[in-house]
């Protein structure tokens, strides 16, 4: 639950909202029932509050950049059994059906291609996206029922975060061991054979609490994909004081499993799965220097490893020759068996960080903080050898918060970084924010970005190998030396409650300038090593750039007592900048779709009864790059719609039934939500 920024003046009601909203939430619910004792008002439309933008506890309307919170009433109320679902809830989202490994992809403002570039993803504020370039949202091994928010900071306004942090930022906040005491279970049942079940035990008394979490899942996937999974994981957190000033916050996870891999590139990844095994180690001493001041330093250890490895058969039965041609068309080598994996690599993170932060109410607030990173990985089949790449960097970063007068207030953050592959660099926002009223919040802002390569980014080599090594075909190749990804964004925001504090308002409009892009194109030349070369896709940079503008924002309201809506919007344009004869590239009008829209409704209802509504709503859109990758790059427009109906049985019992998609027809050859059957899920929980 948010906790409420508004402190005087009228009370909180819900008899002065807007017609349109009433309308649509009044097509989803009968009526208004009666209050049941000792319900509990949610505050739905309060200004929400976050950590994530300042590193400080900070109200929304007092931030310096765009920010998205979900809580637990809405986690609860979307039906959602992933994270990446509950990202349809944050404005210029698109979450949708990708082309390779995970269901889903993720973007900010479109501009993706099949990975997730420049999405920084952390757990309670450590990092957990993948050298590999991507996020595999289903093994984070996290459980929605231990999360206690999730900030997503919308646009390029998280500097103090590091390079990755580049289009948008989201912190998933699990609940403080403390709050979770007891006994909880969970499991559920559903459609394609999907099943899972949760445990978590939570104890502690004087300076130790704790909560241990495990949880299985497995599910056939969606018809004629290869997405099914089979997958569990173990996490702990703890929280020790050492005496009156500091305090010990630990959290280890392991997972372990195996993924299926969707089949849309059936030459280069045929419908196999890959083994997966993933573990992580948090360790924060943090020292409280006074009421409002502290100090803390943080080390932090990701470790990953996936195998698809498979035979795609023998060559002579992929060429559709005679095993006796092999010798003939390849100087004499045998026939044999050709191997592949996409996803087949070991990947290492170590980080420390330290940061120090004056946060004292009515002052100037700021934050200052240094860390370093190591980044490694090893991949034959992603860089041709067995070695393994490392990258170094490191960098320093201040955030401040500057009340100028009454109504005014300065936020500005920064960041220098330099790594192995990047020379310093510097990501910074400014933002002014005005308050003409109480409750109400003008805030103007610019912010630049800049995003070093990756490591597969910067030494991908993709091919096909005879088994002495040598190149049989060679599918991607980068160019290295990359030069960083730039984003410059300059918005204008506002942030309040209207109509007696019964509607809350985050809206902002913005224009975006992307230079040096990270691309494809075919090349077609025969230079690079192969017997049967039509085509290399090549990684460039410096040629590309896109403009994009447009508006994006959330309202939320309680219409009446137990009700709550919230639906946000996007409406996006975009333009390419590139010589489209210098490039080999074609230009795309969907790049980012017209429009993005969801819409949460939530009721409560007599006798211990819920009920609740999800619509998602996708315009076309389209991948970036060139490559047809087996089939059309475009996602066509989508309407998802999801229910939700729960029971609280005794105090200690809630009864669940959830029906996710349910709109959607199954086409087998669209990419997106129309490639994914309706889901039908019963679930029990309960709390000891």
């Amino acid at each position: 639950m948010n906790k409420r920024v508004y402190s005087g003046g009228a009370p909180l009601t819900r008899n002065r909202v807007p017609a349109a909203l009433i309308l649509i939430a009044g097509l989803t619910a009968s009526g208004s029932p009666k209050a049941e004792p000792g319900d509990e008002t949610h505050f739905f439309t309060d200004i929400p509050v976050g950590v994530t933008v300042s590193r400080m506890m900070q109200p929304a309307s007092q931030s310096g950049a765009s920010m998205t919170v979900i809580d637990q009433d809405m986690i609860r109320a979307s039906g959602a059994t992933e994270i990446a679902d509950l990202l349809r809830l944050v404005p210029g989202f698109q979450v949708s059906g990708a082309t390779i490994s995970s269901p889903y992809l993720v973007a900010y403002h479109g501009q993706s291609d099949i990975l997730q570039r420049g999405l920084e993803v952390m757990i309670d504020g450590a990092s957990v996206y993948s050298s590999y370039l991507t996020v595999d949202w289903q093994t984070l091994g996290v459980a929605l029922e231990d999360i206690e928010r999730i900030e997503v900071i919308r646009g390029g306004g998280a500097p103090t975060y590091g390079y990755n942090a580049f289009t948008s930022t989201i912190n998933i906040i699990t609940r403080k061991p403390i709050g979770t005491p007891g006994v909880f279970v969970s499991g559920y049942v559903g459609s394609r054979d999907s099943r899972g079940a949760m445990m978590r035990y939570g104890a502690g008394d004087g300076p130790l609490h704790y909560r241990l979490t495990g949880k299985y899942e497995e599910t056939e996937g969606n018809r004629g994909r290869s997405d099914g999974k089979a997958l569990g994981f173990l996490n702990l957190r703890s929280q020790i004081a050492l005496g009156d000033s500091d305090e010990l916050d630990v959290a280890l996870s392991a997972s372990d499993g195996d993924l299926d891999n969707n089949a849309d590139v059936p030459v280069l990844l045929p419908n196999t799965s890959r083994d997966m095994r993933a573990d992580r180690q948090r360790l924060r001493w943090t020292r409280t220097l006074g009421r409002d001041r502290d100090f803390y330093v943080q080390v932090y250890r990701r470790y990953s490893e996936q195998d698809d490895r498979t035979s795609l058969g023998l060559l002579s039965d992929l060429l559709g020759v005679t095993p006796a041609d092999i010798p003939l068309l390849f100087d004499g080598r045998q026939d044999q068996e050709v191997e592949t994996g996409v996803y087949t690599f070991q990947e290492k993170r170590h980080d420390i960080e330290v940061q120090y932060r004056d946060y004292h109410p009515g002052a100037v607030k700021w934050v200052l903080g240094a860390g370093g990173r190591q980044e490694s990985m090893r991949s034959f089949d992603t860089f041709g050898d067995d070695a393994w790449r490392t990258d170094n960097s490191y960098r320093a970063f201040a955030q401040a918060s500057i009340p100028l007068a009454e109504q005014w207030i300065v936020n500005a953050g920064g960041v220098l970084e330099r790594g192995d592959l990047y020379e310093t660099g510097a990501s910074y926002r400014l933002a002014l924010n005005y308050m003409p009223f109480w409750n109400h919040t003008l805030r103007l802002g610019f912010s630049h970005s800049e995003r070093k390569p990756t490591l597969f980014e910067e030494y991908y080599r993709s091919a096909l190998y005879f088994d002495d090594g040598t190149v049989l075909r060679q599918i991607t190749f980068s160019r290295g030396g990359l030069e960083p990804e730039e984003l410059d964004v300059i918005d204008l925001g506002y942030i309040g409650q209207l109509f007696n504090n019964g509607l809350f308002v985050d809206a902002r409009i913005f224009y975006e300038r992307l230079d040096n892009q990270y691309r494809t194109e075919t090349d077609l030349t025969s230079s690079y090593p192969g017997y049967l070369n039509d085509g290399v896709e090549i990684w460039y940079d410096g040629r590309v750039g896109v403009d994009t503008w447009g508006l994006e924002g959330q309202l939320k309201t309680e219409p009446w007592h137990g009700g709550q809506l919230s639906f946000q919007f996007a409406f996006l344009r975009s333009e390419d900048r590139y010589d489209v004869i210098d490039t080999g590239l074609i230009s795309r009008e969907n790049h980012v779709p017209d429009a993005t829209l969801s819409l949460l409704f939530a009721q409560k209802l007599n006798h211990g009864i819920e009920a609740s509504l999800g619509y998602y709503f996708l315009d076309d859109m389209s991948w970036n790059g060139n490559a047809d990758l087996g089939v059309s790059p475009v996602i066509a427009q989508t309407h998802r719609l999801d229910v939700r109906f729960a029971k609280k049985v005794a105090q200690d019992w809630l009864l669940e039934g959830v029906v996710q998609n349910l709109t959607n027809r199954y086409e087998r050859d669209v990419r997106g939500e129309s490639a994914q059957d309706p889901r039908f899920l019963f679930r029990v929980s309960a709390q000891f």
